[in-house]
């Protein structure tokens, strides 16, 4: 094994541009395991690391991105940057939070939570995760249904992690003695990480619901991500094999002992962390061991590219129906949560995801995309103010 840190920011031909299925396969096996948790199937209590293995996975992905920028255009880089990541994120996310107050209004009447307007509003300014701390609320309360849009805190956290990253990514590279040795980036990353970490353990015990929301607590994933991005390490036939097998142990076992019991994150959440670190650092070996296979199959990759649009919509498929259908048999209500939201992640990554994503117009225009987010604000704000009025009519 050959650990070497990256002499530049730029033109290293370590960073991934290809194309990788594992890493698709990886984002599916994240979407599939919060999928069954939150759909309440046998097994898999312990399934929200799904939510550590993206924020790992993201770190990584969105900082290999970063270090490919041209240096030393600050402003150019931040523009295409957040550019690109409104165009990613912000139509799919709209249409969800636009759909859920009414869905709920429609479909569910008197049973809507009257918080549900307000926590949208939270949602659409991806700030889920302080109004979860807010008011106190978890997933994990037995007898108490989760807000409809609890799921939007993850989206949060790594929206507000972004918000200051990639300036520092390019404050690093913008500055010649910082360009020319990684290792500073490599030991800010580091003490993000300890600080991060160390904070997360501290109040797991004494503020349960903080340290599983707050960014605080998790931005040290997110940089482990990035570190991993930022090194280059080639590993042999053995140690692929060894890395392989041991990532994937870390991630059953996390399933198999947590629950929602379990203080998380804490400790406990370095043994999903280091899973899908180990799973993607072996997928980056010219080896390929049974993970990598599994995670490469073209099944996991569809998943992987339809999970973004899987998480935004299962969380409704799984908590409207119940109470809609109370006499139904749970395996049917199991049944039809994932069918639903399979069904319409699907027509939003081929009909509003993909479009947006890979509009050539809009990505070259920022203005415009700007525009774009302030009539995807508005189109929410709006549809909690229609919501509002029609229950109070």
């Amino acid at each position: 094994m050959n650990l070497a840190c990256y002499p530049r920011f730029v033109d290293s031909p370590y960073l991934p541009t290809s194309y990788r299925p594992d890493l698709q396969g990886i984002r599916a096996l994240a979407v599939i395991l919060v999928i069954f948790s939150h759909a309440g199937i046998s097994g898999f209590a312990g399934g929200f690391i799904g939510v550590d293995i993206f924020f790992v996975l993201s770190g990584f992905v969105i900082t290999s991105l970063l270090l490919r920028q041209p240096q030393g255009n600050f402003l150019s880089n931040l523009k295409v940057f957040y550019t690109r990541r409104i165009l990613r994120i912000l139509p799919a996310a709209t249409l969800v939070l636009v759909v859920t107050p009414l869905a709920a209004f429609f479909l569910i009447g008197d049973a809507m939570d009257p918080a549900l307007l307000s926590d949208v509003r939270w949602a659409n300014l991806f700030a889920a995760n302080w109004n979860l701390i807010n008011n106190g609320s978890s997933y994990f309360v037995a007898g108490v249904n989760p807000s409809l849009v609890t799921h939007f805190w993850s989206l949060a956290v790594e929206e507000q992690f972004y918000i200051l990253f990639p300036s520092t990514v390019f404050v690093f590279s913008y500055f010649k003695f910082l360009y020319k040795h990684k290792i500073y980036f490599q030991l800010f990353l580091i003490v993000i990480i300890a600080i991060s970490a160390w904070w997360s353990l501290t109040i797991t015990t004494s503020s349960p619901v903080e340290a599983y929301y707050s960014p605080f607590t998790r931005f040290w994933e997110l940089a482990i991500g990035a570190l991993i991005a930022s090194v280059s390490i080639q590993l042999n036939k053995l140690m692929t094999h060894l890395f392989d097998g041991i990532g994937f142990a870390l991630i059953i076992l996390s399933l198999a002992i947590l629950s929602p019991t379990s203080h998380y994150p804490g400790t406990l959440a370095w043994f999903p962390v280091c899973g899908t670190a180990l799973l993607i650092l072996t997928g980056t070996s010219s080896s390929t061991g049974l993970t990598k296979r599994f995670l490469s199959l073209k099944v996991m990759s569809t998943i992987g590219d339809l999970s973004y649009s899987l998480y935004l919509w299962h969380f409704i498929w799984i908590a409207i129906p119940p109470l809609v259908f109370t006499g139904l048999d749970p395996l049917w209500l199991i049944f039809l949560g994932i069918f639903g939201a399979v069904l319409t992640g699907l027509l939003s990554y081929h009909f509003l995801e993909n479009p947006f994503r890979h509009s050539e117009k809009l990505r070259g225009d920022p203005f415009s995309v700007f525009i774009l987010l302030g009539i995807c604000l508005v189109l929410v704000w709006d549809s909690t103010l229609i919501t509002n009025w029609l229950a109070t009519r």
